[in-house]
């Protein structure tokens, strides 16, 4: 046997820890309990690392499992078709929480903290997001201030944060001031959550997620040594960065096994469902929207499996394929749930279906690490600034004639007049979204003689660029709209239509009472 057989996977593990989470599901995962109670199960984290759930990624030297990423979107596929408060825990972890620490840790930390995380013995999350301000990581305002030791002092809050205060580490990234008080950036740091100054703020009630904690979190003088430090003193942009965009990936991944089982459910439903008009599954307007979703789920599926084949091939992956990803992933696959819904009729409405659950779950996908708005504003900002980046991505598929012009025809969008800010981002935002889907009907292109199921994918991708891509040329100039003013006035007006509502019924009491408390 060579080196490179040696160090790779054991044959058949990714099948075995597939087999294990589909009996998983069926004997020991209960969603409608864990989704009432807001928790997991008591095993579920020592199940889990039992069969290296939390090491997919982690070198074998640390004694993680060192997947493929192909091999890892298969497992997370998996998992978002069972139940996305598994698959929230195991992406947050391992994408989330894992890579800063194994790209930009000391070694010697590394050697300390990786073991723990593959094995499962530790949690690991990153804190970014902050009151008022989300994602935007160049707006951080939490603050940390070297000391003349070379420790650092971190003051500040963050919201949002998956397992934020059930996680032994958490990855912060704050704005770095030396001890003159001068800006160095901002920087990432590795906490021990039992550190003095770490306060796990209360856990947030959602709308979905439920067994998935999503905590506030407090930093107060909380002190850290040198050691801490992940990368360079004001380099936490790239490791912030870097886990975002592994985010991108997995998110729509775990977003299309929900699709998958969603489909799968309302097929086996409209087959055995008698209406008016015969056999549901039967009726043409019902196998139309279910060729669709399967076009839709076909499509990202192929975008998904291109961008980690290139990944296992050492390849350079451009950003704005891990942008399409997110976009596109998150969006049409949530809107397949929602067609299931719909197609299950009364079944649909019923919490207990299954697939009422995913549609509450899964609606976060399309606002985590970034909404689908602001990033798609956001891409289309960058074309802007360089429409001949656009050409560049799509000379990389072999592309018929017909769709080489729909891609010119994007790129000529670029250079519409813009009248002032707000209409920039409104061309931002077609931009963003029709670059995305020239993307999309670029790779099913490339796969479309391969089936019947790939060729109809790839007519749905182009009849959907070709039609959104005649709205956003229609629509130019783009229409004037109401000032921030008139409409803020506008809505402010309905007070006087629905009166005022506001709840004032007493919450619970979580604190102890005063006279119980110490000192």
């Amino acid at each position: 046997m060579d080196s490179a057989d040696k160090d790779a996977p054991p044959r058949g593990a990714v099948s075995d820890m597939l087999e294990f989470l589909r009996w998983y599901s069926r004997e020991r995962v209960d969603s409608r309990r864990m989704d009432e109670r807001r928790s997991y199960s008591t095993s579920l984290v020592s199940d889990f690392a039992s069969v290296g759930l939390f090491g997919l990624q982690i070198p074998k030297a640390y004694q993680g499992l060192e997947l493929s990423h192909t091999d890892m979107f298969r497992v997370i596929r998996q998992l978002g078709a069972i139940d996305a408060n598994l698959v929230v825990l195991t992406i947050v972890h391992n994408t989330l929480g894992v890579p800063p620490v194994r790209y930009f840790a000391r070694e010697e930390v590394k050697a300390a903290v990786l073991p723990e995380l593959a094995q499962g013995k530790r949690l690991i999350t990153s804190a970014i997001s902050e009151p008022g301000l989300g994602s935007h990581v160049r707006a951080i305002t939490t603050r940390a201030v070297k000391q003349s030791d070379g420790s650092y002092v971190i003051n500040g809050n963050k919201q949002w944060i998956s397992l934020g205060a059930d996680a032994a580490y958490v990855n912060v990234f704050a704005r770095l001031a030396d001890e003159h008080g001068r800006d160095l950036g901002i920087t990432g740091f590795l906490i021990d959550t039992k550190t003095p100054g770490f306060v796990g703020g209360p856990e947030v009630i959602t709308l979905g997620l439920k067994a998935l904690p999503q905590n506030s979190l407090e930093f107060r003088n909380l002190r850290v040594p040198a050691q801490s430090l992940l990368g360079v003193e004001g380099g936490g942009l790239l490791a912030a960065k870097d886990a975002f965009m592994r985010g991108r990936v997995t998110l729509p991944a775990a977003t299309l096994g929900a699709a998958m089982r969603s489909l799968e459910l309302a097929h086996r439903f409209a087959r055995r469902r008698e209406v008016a008009t015969g056999n549901l599954a039967e009726n043409g307007r019902i196998q139309q929207i279910f060729s669709e979703c399967v076009a839709a789920t076909e499509a990202v599926e192929t975008l998904l499996q291109h961008i980690v084949g290139r990944l296992d091939a050492a390849e350079n992956v451009p950003e704005e394929l891990y942008f399409a990803a997110k976009i596109l992933g998150c969006e049409l696959m949530w809107h397949v749930v929602d067609r299931c819904v719909q197609l299950l009729g009364a079944r649909g409405f019923v919490d207990t279906n299954v697939v009422g659950q995913l549609y509450r779950d899964y609606r976060l996908f399309r606002i985590f690490e970034g909404t689908t708005e602001a990033i798609t504003v956001y891409l289309g900002t960058r074309f802007l600034a360089a429409p001949e980046r656009l050409g560049v991505l799509f000379d990389e598929v072999n592309a018929t004639p017909q769709l080489q012009e729909l891609a010119a025809r994007v790129t000529k969008l670029t250079t519409a007049p813009i009248m002032d800010a707000k209409h920039r981002h409104v061309l931002a935002n077609a931009v963003g979204e029709l670059a995305c889907w020239t993307i999309l009907a670029g790779l099913t292109g490339e796969t479309r003689h391969e089936s019947g199921m790939k060729a109809h994918a790839a007519a749905w991708c182009e009849r959907h660029l070709s039609e959104r891509l005649r709205s956003a040329e229609q629509d130019l100039p783009f229409a004037d709209l109401p000032t921030v003013d008139e409409v803020a006035g506008h809505i402010a007006g309905f007070a006087t239509a629905i009166g005022d509502l506001e709840q004032r019924r007493p919450g619970d009491q979580h604190d102890l009472d005063v006279l119980l408390r110490h000192g």
